[in-house]
């Protein structure tokens, strides 16, 4: 992970190079595959979003722009256009089929891994995905980053449970 401090001054201060970088020096980080997380120096709070912002606001700079009246009118629109823009994007890119598909990828091993038995699947199933010709009630909801990231706390919460009962059974 690398980390990036901003101090007041409104510099970057990488401090796993022990130097000052610019966001076209971030951008590159990202582009390299590098992990980025930006902290305000002075609260400590995460500010990577933000700053990733500026990046992508910088170096779409001098490429193709979006017309002036619709930044403006996603400005005015506030909140629920974008949230409306992340449920679009967030179902065009399959994301409740992908969270499915990890679900039931997880559940088969655990079945070939012999941790868990038939009946067991299929009630986790029944509780993690619903009927298969159910659509779930919310289904044009799109979940939150905090959502997503509790869903996978879970999971892995469960996979953690599992290794433990594994090691359990290995050892008698």
């Amino acid at each position: 992970m690398q980390t990036i401090k901003k101090y007041a001054n409104r510099k970057l201060y990488h401090t796993n190079r022990k130097q000052y970088i610019t966001l076209e020096g971030i951008a590159s980080l990202i582009q390299a595959g590098e992990q980025v997380q930006v902290l305000d120096n002075e609260t400590g709070e995460d500010i990577t979003a933000p700053i990733l912002t500026q990046v992508v606001l910088q170096s779409r700079a001098n490429s193709d722009r979006l017309p002036t009246h619709v930044l403006t009118g996603l400005i005015q629109a506030g909140g629920d256009t974008i949230s409306g823009m992340r449920r679009s994007f967030w179902t065009a890119l399959g994301g409740a089929k992908m969270v499915d598909d990890e679900i039931r990828r997880r559940l088969a091993r655990l079945r070939a891994e012999g941790a868990l038995g038939d009946d067991e699947i299929v009630r986790l199933q029944g509780l993690l995905l619903g009927a298969p010709d159910e659509a779930p009630a919310d289904a044009d909801e799109v979940p939150s980053q905090r959502d997503v990231a509790r869903l996978h706390a879970q999971v892995e919460a469960l996979a953690a449970v599992v290794d433990k009962l594994l090691a359990e059974r290995e050892k008698h």
